[in-house]
């Protein structure tokens, strides 16, 4: 299973380039270049000097965590923050001579400096999105060289968010995402970000035309020429189908660039009954570009691609025609002890768990995450809200502002090819912004993606998408504009103000009535939170709401509380909760998940102790659902009805027992009056082994 969407190669290599010289041939070389680092947690201004000794300082691979955390970090102990460096030491090998080379870090917190052989190679801000810069004139091909980069995550304002100790989410720090050393012909494809060309640059992938019948595939390739003389090219885009044919291919005309020049060359393909993506149906295409010279391949790069029609106005969203109320999450992307520092495979297995709890829209809160998670929604089927950071924070300087708004043109060129994206959060999450930011976030959003295919959403006016969180008024009011539940099932059961301070905590309920609990706290408080994410979805479902996202996927932590912030739907370490199932349950036995029918969902949210509920309640997508205690039906019943089922596409059953009685229930499910699948649960004991298994859900073979 590969998970790569930026993939320019004729080689790619995987041996630890600090022990082995790069091995090129002519063309383009992308390198993976996260192993065998130097690290130090501490400041020291002296190690950018190419010559100075790190051998004391830790070795590490990327992707990698400033410091691993505890547990639980906040007010009592707090994420670590400050500033720590790191150094690599590789050899460019002969072939580089006269070659164009760069460095790309897909995210690395917070404000950096980067040195190339003790001179400068940028200065960045921001840390979600990519740092990327043409080393050409400070690498020395044949030669070491060496790289140092200071990291600092202390609170920054001109980055924002809020500081830490009244932040909702944390800022870890550390080079948490991969590194690329990319070796190019001086005639070559550029990178979009790179080449800040305003609705183009690298490779930019479109569909102005889509029906089941015919697509038209419109591909925008820069290439520059930063060589000193005239250069001739052309351009040869191959389509490959999922079973590795090719379904069309196309050869541009020749086009001459002087020394210095880029030019956008524009391809249009007609490609017959393409297999269209959707959340059901998520087929993919291999795009392969190659840039020729003379008849000769100077460099290939591949993109992932997924030919789709988005619509959305007052009446909802429609991809391909057909209309989709789709039910979502929120996701931060923290692990346990790692912060962001994830690799591929847990960024995959994340969205995987998402798609089997029965959702197929997700909101990224409240930033940009990792390409390798936008590759797996790309692949599953899940829709997403992509986002620029920000939270409850603005700053009126104009060095901010300019920021902000850079990182909406950086965002949307990293993510523009993926089929999954579908609306862009270019606002400032729960922050009152000027109406002039808005406005400009708004026309820089439709300059970076023309035509009729890109939506923009904000929680203020002047976007093309209204969204709303419950406690807000979850669009009940919202009938003149396109509108969604951005956030739900947790502040409106959690306090009474409209949450702008949360670290306030103002006007509490009562502990027991919330969503926010630990997946230890029994069944009881358990049952609590998946009742007030039912209730909550099913009045989603009556608004205008084309989509709800529940707050949140995964349990986390943030800088403003001393516990963690409990209301997620699976736990920290990514372990379900009883809502997970009453999600889980609202998707059809059919429906496909990574080519692979959910099948029949069955759960008795119950421990059956002499504590237990006699209302036992079972999540189930079947239509009927028998229930036995100790081997004696209780009763065969079809889904509850009430007033929080009346939206649902499959309502819970519960069944109302006299009394209690040590031993087992029994549930057996029916589709058609036949029996699709059975569970037990059964009054705990003294332990008597303990079982061990692997999640390799985010791997090939899982």
């Amino acid at each position: 299973m590969q998970f790569r969407n930026f993939t320019p190669i004729l080689l790619v290599l995987t041996s630890l380039l600090i022990a082995f010289p790069l091995a090129a041939e002519p063309g383009t070389l992308t390198a993976p270049f996260s192993a065998q680092w130097r690290f130090i947690p501490q400041d020291v201004p002296e190690a950018k000097a190419p010559e100075f000794d790190d051998q004391a300082w830790q070795t590490v691979d990327l992707p990698h965590s400033a410091h691993i955390e505890p547990l639980v970090t906040g007010l009592g102990a707090p994420q670590w923050q400050g500033v720590c460096w790191y150094r690599k030491s590789f050899h460019l090998p002969p072939s580089a001579t006269g070659q164009e080379i760069s460095l790309r870090f897909e995210g690395a917190m917070n404000s950096a400096q980067i040195w190339v052989n003790g001179l400068s190679a940028g200065q960045f801000m921001g840390g979600y999105l990519p740092y990327v810069m043409n080393i050409t004139a400070l690498a020395h091909p044949d030669q070491d060289n060496v790289i140092a980069v200071r990291l600092d995550n202390r609170d920054n304002p001109i980055t924002g968010p809020k500081p830490l100790a009244t932040l909702d989410f944390n800022l870890y720090g550390g080079i948490y995402r991969d590194v690329k050393l990319v070796i190019q012909n001086k005639l070559h494809i550029t990178d979009a970000n790179l080449a800040n060309t305003v609705g183009g640059g690298g490779i930019f992938v479109t569909y102005p035309a889509v029906s089941d019948g015919e697509a038209t595939v419109r591909i925008q390739t820069q290439v520059t020429n930063a060589g000193p003389a005239p250069r001739d090219c052309s351009v040869k885009t191959i389509i490959v189908d999922a079973d590795g044919q090719d379904a069309a291919v196309a050869l541009s005309n020749p086009e001459t660039l002087a020394a210095g020049a880029a030019r956008e060359i524009t391809q249009e393909i007609r490609l017959a009954q393409p297999k269209l993506w959707s959340p059901r149906a998520p087929t993919l295409y291999q795009l392969r570009s190659e840039l020729m010279e003379d008849g000769k391949t100077l460099e290939t790069q591949s993109t992932r691609v997924g030919i789709r029609k988005i619509q959305i106005d007052n009446d909802g969203l429609r991809i391909n025609g057909e209309k989709f109320t789709l039910q979502g999450v929120n996701r931060h992307q923290e692990y346990p002890y790692i912060g962001n520092a994830l690799p591929d495979a847990a960024q995959y297995r994340d969205a995987r768990k998402i798609k089997e709890a029965g959702f197929d829209f997700i909101r990224l809160s409240h930033y940009p995450q990792s390409p390798a998670f936008l590759e797996a929604c790309d692949e599953l089927g899940l829709v997403v809200m992509d986002s620029v950071m920000g939270w409850q924070y603005f700053n009126r300087d104009p060095a901010f502002t300019d920021l902000k708004l850079q990182e909406c043109r950086q965002l949307i060129r990293r993510d523009r090819n993926h089929p999954s994206v579908v609306v862009w959060e270019v606002s400032l999450n729960e922050t009152r912004m000027p109406k002039s930011f808005v406005a400009r976030a708004q026309a820089i959003a439709h300059e970076e993606y023309p035509g009729d295919q890109c939506y923009t959403c904000g929680w203020q006016d002047g976007y093309d998408v209204f969204i709303q969180a419950r406690q807000h008024g979850g669009c009940r009011a919202i009938t003149n504009r396109p509108c969604l539940v951005s956030e739900y099932g947790d502040w409106e059961y959690y306090a009474q103000n409209a949450g702008f301070e949360q670290n306030q905590w103002n006007d509490l309920k009562q502990a027991d009535r919330s969503s926010r609990q630990l997946r230890g706290d029994g069944e009881i408080r358990l049952l609590q939170q998946a009742f007030n994410f039912q209730e909550a979805h099913n009045d989603n479902l009556k608004t205008t709401a084309f989509a709800d996202c529940v707050w949140v996927m995964y349990d986390y932590n943030r800088g403003y509380a001393d516990d963690v912030e409990s209301s997620g739907v699976m736990d920290l370490f990514r372990l379900p909760k009883f809502g997970y199932w009453f999600f889980r349950s609202q998707r059809d036995a059919g429906e496909l998940i990574a080519g692979q029918p959910l099948g029949p969902v069955l759960f008795i949210a119950n421990y059956w102790t002499g504590q237990s509920l006699l209302d036992v309640r079972i999540y189930s997508n079947c239509e009927e659902v028998g229930l036995y205690v100790n081997g004696q039906l209780v009763g065969r019943q079809r889904p509850d009805v009430s007033r929080v089922t009346t939206n649902l596409r499959r309502a819970p059953f519960t069944f109302k027992l006299a009394q209690f009685q040590p031993g087992t229930l029994r549930a057996v499910a029916y589709i058609g009056g036949r029996q699709v699948a059975s569970a037990e649960r059964r009054t705990p004991g003294e332990p008597d082994s303990v079982a061990v298994r692997f999640d390799l859900s985010g791997c090939a073979f899982g």
